[in-house]
């Protein structure tokens, strides 16, 4: 347990941050306080819900009291307070959420705000991150001994509120939302059943509180780049499950449905938010599952239309007001959907020549292209202009991100693909060559792969000669929520002992493995690069194609296929990292887990993602810089991106974003820690940058760093001049903490 050290104490009476020292986000005298809720206090009836009944009760725990979840059952458990309820809420007004919780044990808790019907979760000390088992996909269970602080934290969350809400339980489709905000919202502190809460002690809060934001553009980051000429890096973001608030029609029959009266508020909500947060790349969906999401595909039997054609355009038009943000279109890709589009006129074959890749028949109808048929090629053209080039004088594009779901982009083995092959590489196969020869049909992967890459490579140098020189496409082959799994059911942890002995005596089962095995034995790489597996007659490995880092390596084609992260044994590889390495830079994408409807439906439809507690809500990235020194970061996530620790995401962001993108190389007895890692980047004439990042898991004070030249020293970040001597400079880190240094 880390003992209380270098506390910051915010103007308001929240709890001490004994993490280390990070900049105050808030100045709470500033701020408009609404309401407290005391969680200890006897609650008024019309204003409290719980499931089971009498689920919760009351505890002290580190000398305060506050209002438990026991971790005891079979069944989720939660209990609720409505907040601000004749308080003078404002639609479309931002507002903090605060939750005071406690950092005595291993605890995992979601906190549901209706006010916006997001939902973020929070995972302390060995509690797992996101269920450890999951409902429909493998949550990739990782426990590690994040330190716990002894102390009382608080989680808090910026959001601007909606124009009305549900009534309590989330919704899905076409219901109802009656509540507006003179009725007060419900925050929701859930926890799911104890199987899957394996390892927590269960959920506690002292206090929830909310305050309202007067000016909220004044806490926007300020993102110092590097001077012009220089390439610069870019962080983004896509949210599944998060647009159900806005896309249902809203007429004069259907008054209630929309959460957000005029959908092109909702997206700017998202635009603020994320300036909010430091991030500078405007993210969102048009195709979901091929289904259009919000343009207009003119010609309706090429895509099935939407009911609100006009909607991309009027994003667009609202993003002139926020100059800052770039533009990277978001399309989960299978060809037109509509009675004469590509995907619905394709037919490409599996191996053994039938139609069905998958045993999930919603996914076999789903619209599909074989990429290896020219009509392809034109087809998704014809979907950047629509969307893009269409629209080019209007944004700061920055190209496009391809993601094909299972099915819409597969191996394909039509007899014109099998005749094309021997056309360019001289070797006669058939399927039943394909079938019984494994040398035979490795060779044919490693032609389809070189032609998906050369596909991708043939929409950037579409893009460029459509006036946009400088576009990149990025491919996401990793059609999963969680992100690619290791063989078999595992749990990865840093206390095998411990874990093996609760899987033991558990009603399900995990294999548990060491982290260190993962890292040391590289399983993770492995995993990227192997077929996902599959069973009798299916070809899900044919249905989602697999990751071929070598055909994009070192390449200056402009296409970058994506690294998938998630857990820290995902980011603790430089080997996998390099692999991934373009002449462009590397891209890398947190998948996170929906923990899609784990609560049973308790509380209406549940997708919500989980956090590592206060700065280990950014480990991972960190150690990404460290090892691996992405120039892209996004993230895919279950709903509207509102994260729970935004003071450490956003120091993060600033430093990363005030990097240039040129290759660097890590400084050998960089500083006098082990942990703390040093990446020099040769910036020519602008002078050399530091990334120095803390990649272990407590604070540190007085870490030596050894400056590779001498020179003046700033803080490129914050472009604050810094004081060394010798050579030598001296720095405090919280953990993850990356700083952003420039040597002139």
């Amino acid at each position: 347990m880390i003992p209380n050290r270098l506390c910051l104490l915010l103007s308001l009476a929240l709890p001490a941050l004994a993490w280390g020292q990070v900049p105050s986000l808030f100045d709470f005298n500033n701020l408009t306080k609404v309401e407290s809720v005391d969680c200890a206090s006897a609650p008024a009836p019309d204003s409290f819900r719980q499931f089971p009944e009498g689920a919760s009760k009351v505890e002290s725990i580190l000398g305060r009291k506050c209002r438990v979840l026991p971790n005891d059952s079979g069944t989720m458990k939660y209990f609720a307070y409505k907040i601000g309820q004749g308080k003078g809420l404002k639609p479309g007004a931002a507002y903090v959420l605060v939750v005071d919780y406690p950092e005595d044990k291993p605890r995992a808790m979601y906190v549901l705000n209706r006010g916006n019907e997001t939902g973020r979760g929070l995972a302390t000390g060995t509690a797992v991150a996101d269920g450890v088992f999951g409902k429909y996909v493998n949550n990739n269970s990782e426990s590690v001994a994040y330190p716990l602080t002894g102390d009382w934290q608080h989680w808090q969350q910026f959001f601007y509120l909606h124009d009305r809400f549900p009534e309590f339980e989330a919704l899905r489709g076409d219901k109802p939302r009656p509540t507006k905000p003179e009725e007060g919202f419900w925050v929701v502190i859930a926890q799911t059943n104890q199987t899957d809460a394996t390892g927590s002690a269960g959920a506690a809060v002292a206090s929830i509180s909310l305050y309202e934001v007067p000016h909220p553009e004044q806490y926007d980051v300020k993102i110092n780049y590097p001077p012009d000429g220089l390439p610069k890096r870019y962080l983004f973001c896509r949210e599944e499950m998060a647009d159900g608030v806005i896309s249902v029609p809203h007429g004069p029959d259907n008054p209630l449905v929309r959460g957000v009266d005029r959908p092109v508020d909702w997206f700017e909500y998202k635009a603020r938010n994320m300036q909010f947060l430091g991030m500078n790349t405007f993210t969102t969906d048009l195709l979901e599952f091929g289904h259009n999401q919000g343009w207009d595909a003119k010609d309706n039997n090429w895509y099935v239309p939407s009911s609100q054609p006009e909607l991309w355009g009027n994003v667009l038009a609202m993003l002139k007001k926020h100059p800052s943000l770039f533009v990277l279109p978001y399309y989960e890709y299978g060809g037109g959907t509509g009675r004469d589009g590509e995907g619905r006129r394709q037919k490409p074959l599996m191996l053994n020549g039938g139609q069905k890749y998958t045993h999930l028949d919603f996914i076999n109808r789903t619209a599909h292209i074989d990429i290896l048929d020219p009509a392809a090629l034109e087809d998704a053209k014809k979907l950047l202009d629509a969307t893009i080039v269409r629209f080019k004088g209007e944004a700061k594009f920055l190209g496009a991100w391809f993601r094909p779901r299972p099915v819409q982009m597969p191996v394909s083995f039509r007899d014109e693909n099998l005749a094309l092959y021997q056309a360019e590489t001289g070797i006669s196969v058939t399927r039943k060559d394909l079938q019984s020869n494994k040398e035979s049909l490795q060779k044919y992967y490693v032609w389809w792969f070189k032609k998906r890459e050369a596909f991708v490579a043939a929409l950037v140098q579409y893009l460029r000669s459509k006036g946009l020189p400088e576009a990149l496409v990025l491919l996401t082959s990793d059609a999963s929520e969680p992100g690619v799994s290791l063989p078999g059911n595992v749990l990865v942890t840093d206390d095998p002992t411990t874990w093996e002995g609760r899987m033991s005596n558990a009603p399900k089962k995990k294999t548990v493995i060491s982290a260190g095995s993962v890292v040391r034995d590289d399983l993770y790489f492995q995993a990227l690069t192997t077929p996902v597996p599959t069973w009798g007659a299916f070809e899900w490995q044919h249905a989602s194609p697999w990751r071929d880092p070598e055909n994009y390596q070192g390449s200056h084609r402009g296409a970058l296929l994506t690294y998938t992260f998630n857990r820290l044994y995902s980011v603790s590889s430089p080997k996998a990292f390099d692999a991934f390495r373009t002449g462009d830079g590397l891209a890398i994408i947190r998948h996170h887990s929906l923990n899609e409807n784990i609560m049973d439906d308790k509380i209406g439809y549940f997708a919500c993602d989980v956090e590592n507690a206060g700065p280990y809500s950014m480990l991972a990235e960190a150690r990404a810089v460290a090892h691996g020194d992405p120039r892209f970061i996004g993230y895919l996530i279950s709903n509207t991106l509102a994260r729970g620790f935004p003071e450490y995401t956003r120091e993060f962001n600033r430093a990363f974003l005030a990097l240039p993108a040129l290759p660097g190389k890590v400084l050998d007895n960089g500083s006098s820690d082990k942990e703390v890692v040093v990446r020099v980047i040769d910036a020519g004439n602008s002078g050399a940058y530091l990334a120095v990042v803390n990649t272990g898991l407590a604070p540190k004070k007085g870490v030596t760093i050894n400056l590779p030249k001498e020179g003046s020293l700033i803080n490129a970040a914050l472009q604050t001049p810094l004081q060394h001597q010798g050579g030598k400079l001296s720095l405090d880190f919280y953990p993850g903490q990356l700083y952003a240094l420039l040597i002139k």
